[in-house]
């Protein structure tokens, strides 16, 4: 697996990619990184060119010299495929990440093939709002005795039973993003933005994937209904850390979509 960066208006952007053949394209959740997808990239890429991003102020990618909106990463994120030469491709996002793949195939429906949307951030209007209020002052402030880190610790996940290894992971992307006082720039950034007119505006082959104890799964029915061709699957036993969680499977079920036509 290689890692690089590309050099776009608002900084480096970090990304990692392995492989060879039809380019898809990896995008995370808010404020985590591409270190979301490492343990499904060389499985994709057995098949695939795969690219992993660091969507702009996260993981090892510069922060920008303002707080991004969500056009400003869908702008960043399309310089990037320009700048690898990538005219079309297929996109896996989840949380943020499907947000910002549907604006994406939205606006730039020629630039995408399929998509497959983890986690798909279709919530009512109030939810939503509720979201942006919670998540409108989200700050790192640095504290003496360094309670601010166990603050962090317990955001992530830190919880009875929870696997600590992930938690320690996904604490350390968090703490990337200056050093976890810029992390909620990417938080307001996706609840920011409602998907929910923008799906019936998807013309791409859609996956909707979901973990089962997701708190977005009941409203599965709800997203499907909205995208004109649209599949839903289910990925039972996954929480908080799906992907690396449960890589194989992830990774199997989207190569199995890729390949599929409409018989999937």
């Amino acid at each position: 697996m290689k890692r690089a960066f590309i050099d776009t208006p608002e900084g480096q952007i970090h990304f990692r990619t392995e492989g060879r053949g039809e380019p898809v394209l990896l995008l995370h959740k808010a404020s985590l990184s591409s270190e979301e997808y490492k343990e499904m990239i060389p499985i994709l890429a057995k098949n695939y060119r795969v690219i992993a991003i660091d969507v702009l102020g996260c993981g090892d990618s510069d922060q920008p010299p303002f707080e991004p909106k969500f056009e400003d990463y869908v702008r960043n994120i399309i310089y990037c495929l320009d700048s690898l030469k990538i005219k079309k491709t297929h996109i896996v996002g989840r949380l943020f990440g499907a947000s910002l793949a549907i604006e994406i195939a939205a606006i730039y429906p020629e630039r995408v093939n399929k998509l497959v949307l983890c986690d798909c951030l279709c919530v009512e209007p109030e939810l939503l709002r509720t979201h942006q209020e919670e998540y409108r002052d989200e700050t790192v402030r640095f504290k003496e005795n360094g309670s601010h880190l166990i603050e962090v610790w317990k955001s992530r996940g830190g919880k009875p039973q929870a696997n600590l290894e992930m938690v320690q992971r996904a604490t350390v992307e968090y703490l990337k993003s200056g050093l976890g006082a810029r992390a909620g720039e990417s938080h307001r950034a996706k609840f920011s933005f409602d998907v929910t007119p923008k799906l019936p505006q998807i013309k791409s082959p859609v996956l909707l994937l979901y973990s089962q104890r997701s708190g977005l799964y009941p409203r599965l029915e709800a997203t499907k209904n909205l995208i004109q061709k649209c599949y839903a699957l289910f990925i039972d036993g996954t929480a908080a850390f799906p992907t690396w969680e449960k890589p194989e499977e992830y990774s199997q079920t989207i190569i199995k979509f890729l390949r599929s036509d409409d018989a999937f």
